[in-house]
């Protein structure tokens, strides 16, 4: 399974998530994608929306 990870800080327990993100990365591709930036390039969005269209599954912490 393809899971994408987007750190955007507006999670209060985003540490116990990607915990437990790095436990399945054993058994799936798990893919972070920092967007807590200010001035986010918008290479970075294009690569964050390529990112969750082909993902099977997309967290936002």
């Amino acid at each position: 399974m393809k899971i994408v990870q987007l750190n955007t800080g507006l999670f209060p327990d985003a540490q116990t998530v990607i915990a437990a993100l790095r436990r399945m990365e054993a058994a799936h591709s798990v893919e972070s994608i920092d967007l807590m930036c200010q001035e986010v390039e918008s290479e970075a969005w294009d690569k964050a929306v390529a990112a969750i269209l082909t993902s099977d599954l997309s967290i936002t912490i």
